[in-house]
């Protein structure tokens, strides 16, 4: 009787998990096995016999869209855009996939990446044009190329790839930017009309400005401005000149060399909030409108009249005293090499040739070879 009674025990537990697993017979019972679940959105992706794995697996999908952020960003938060759920469930063994399947269901991508090479004469802005897109979602789906800079050969994505399972990142990142400085303008009778001296040059000024960025798959979703702290104020620059002022108030703006709308870009480095990475930006970008006359900064000698590479039609005039100005991105040009100009001669008429990212002036100063910052002399 003593050697019957295990036996019973275990016929009672046998036909107790048969009933628990909702299975006809033992022999179904003893089939089931615990395993691990994955739903998104409340569907049944697949099911793996170890949590731990599918875990990892799910960590590193997600750490892939990290490569690209700033090494001293702060990550607050990485998570699915759908609701991706892991259950400990019983299912029989034929049930129970492979790591391989599950991961191959994890990286599918709805549609692929779309991208584009740069042919010559392409810029920023008609790119965006040409796909349906606008300047700025160009930017975000390349971070790494500087859109004052493309050449013919360079790959533009212009639809980033949609993979099936989302990712979205929440940071927050602090760079220092520059601040750009003021020009106090002071008439001078004895100058002779529209020249200019320099009595002070301005120096930009420095702040510190921390970023709330989230991310969707890699690209960035929104930027906002969290807050500012100002780390060096700006000097403002002092300058001399003639009768005539170079600038004046109102709801377009005479720089001197054009009659824009705004400064769409400082001289000097730019940080990218998300990359981290400096571009050094070696003019002054006057957002215009496209025809606007682009006129000579003073007098001087057209020395180059043409087609320059990323700065499309251009312009550069030698002032004497190593002191030279270009004009860049322009749609016409009126002058040719070797032609004396004087000051506000028209010399061309604003564009977006070239790398440009639409309609503006880029106007540089250089000092002895050597580019300065062109508020000083505007």
């Amino acid at each position: 009787m003593a050697q019957k009674r295990p036996l019973f025990v275990m016929m009672v537990v046998v036909l107790f998990l048969a009933a628990l697993f909702g299975v006809k017979t033992i022999a179904d019972a003893l089939r089931k096995e615990k395993a691990y679940q994955l739903t998104v959105n409340g569907r049944k992706w697949f099911t793996v016999a170890r949590k731990d794995s599918l875990e990892n697996m799910l960590d590193e999908y997600q750490k892939q869209y990290l490569a690209n952020i700033d090494k001293n960003a702060r990550i607050k938060r990485i998570s699915f855009s759908q609701r991706v759920k892991i259950t400990e469930v019983v299912v029989d063994r034929d049930e129970i996939g492979t790591l391989e399947a599950a991961k191959e269901k994890i990286y599918a991508v709805e549609d692929e990446a779309v991208a584009i090479e740069v042919k010559q004469g392409d810029n920023f802005w008609n790119l965006a044009k040409a796909n349906d897109i606008t300047v700025k979602d160009l930017e975000i789906f390349n971070p790494d190329m500087d859109p004052d800079k493309i050449f013919p050969g360079d790959k533009l994505v212009v639809k980033p790839f949609n993979p099936v399972l989302d990712v979205v990142i929440e940071l927050e990142n602090t760079v220092v930017e520059s601040v750009p400085f003021k020009v106090e303008y002071r008439n001078d009778n004895t100058l002779y009309k529209n020249q200019k001296k320099i009595l002070k040059e301005g120096i930009e000024g420095q702040k510190e400005v921390s970023y709330n960025i989230t991310l969707l798959n890699g690209y960035q979703r929104s930027l906002k401005v969290k807050n500012e702290r100002m780390i060096k104020e700006a000097v403002n620059a002092i300058v001399q000149i003639g009768t005539r002022k170079t600038v004046f108030k109102g709801g377009r703006v005479n720089y001197g060399v054009v009659s824009g709308k705004r400064i769409s870009s400082l001289y000097g480095y730019r940080i990218h909030p998300i990359t981290g990475r400096r571009r050094f930006h070696d003019g002054l970008d006057i957002a215009a409108a496209y025809g606007n006359g682009v006129y000579a900064y003073t007098d001087g000698r057209v020395v180059a009249s043409g087609w320059n590479g990323g700065y499309g039609l251009c312009v550069l005039i030698d002032h004497g005293n190593g002191l030279q100005t270009r004009y860049a991105h322009l749609s016409k040009i009126y002058v040719s090499v070797g032609q004396k100009v004087s000051t506000a001669a028209k010399i061309g008429a604003v564009g977006s040739s070239g790398s440009s990212t639409g309609p503006h002036l880029h106007f540089e100063v250089i000092k002895n070879g050597r580019t300065q910052n062109p508020l000083n002399y505007l």
